[in-house]
């Protein structure tokens, strides 16, 4: 099968790359994540895939040019909560590989977010069928779910970037918060704060 497959990040392409192979599709892969933020992080992260796709010899449609205000008008800016916020960031990504694939003349889409515990699995699933339907495609869906762990140890490997948070300013902040909290309740187990600390 002929397949556009949507990139978010070099570490969690790498399986999706392998099993493709192993099954003999025709895939290429395209870049765009204008909900990368901030310009260092995205930097990174497209530097990273260019570096495995180097590597790996994987064809890649870029589209480089840095616009987090396609993301911000997408989610109505700070306006809507998480599940409401990712599932309009998911539709913005995979709209562009549907409508490129179609232009393309590849038979079928598909996103390398499938792999990640910490996204939607449902929400892609749904988001990408509908979406095949509009642009008469067929959504190749697979849960790699499975390979996470062994992708992520398979990078370090490798030497790719590996980020800490799924891209967002939003998810950054939240990933941050989360960490300040864990620290916060260890330090209370081991009784090391002092008493006037404010949280």
């Amino acid at each position: 099968m002929k397949i556009l497959f949507h990139i978010c990040c070099s570490n969690c392409a790498l399986y999706p790359v392998k099993l493709l192979r192993a099954e003999g599709h025709d895939f290429t892969g395209i870049w765009y994540n204008p909900n990368i933020q901030p310009v260092d992080e995205y930097r990174l992260r497209l530097a990273s895939l260019k570096k495995l796709s180097d590597e790996w010899h994987i064809d890649i449609f870029y589209d480089e040019q840095y616009r987090p205000e396609e993301f911000l008008k997408s989610v109505n800016g700070f306006s809507q909560p998480a599940p409401e916020r990712c599932k309009f960031c998911y539709t913005l990504r995979l709209e562009k590989a549907a409508a490129k694939a179609r232009d393309e003349g590849f038979e079928a889409f598909s996103t390398t977010l499938l792999i990640s515990p910490y996204q939607d699995f449902e929400q892609i699933t749904v988001t990408g069928k509908k979406l095949a339907n509009k642009y008469n495609l067929h959504f190749y869906m697979k849960d790699f779910r499975p390979y996470f762990r062994d992708a992520m140890s398979f990078a370090k490997e490798l030497g790719l970037y590996r980020q800490k948070y799924c891209g967002c300013l939003f998810s950054k902040l939240e990933r941050e918060n989360a960490v300040k909290s864990e620290e916060i309740l260890k330090a209370r187990k081991k009784n090391t704060l002092p008493s006037n600390h404010q949280t």
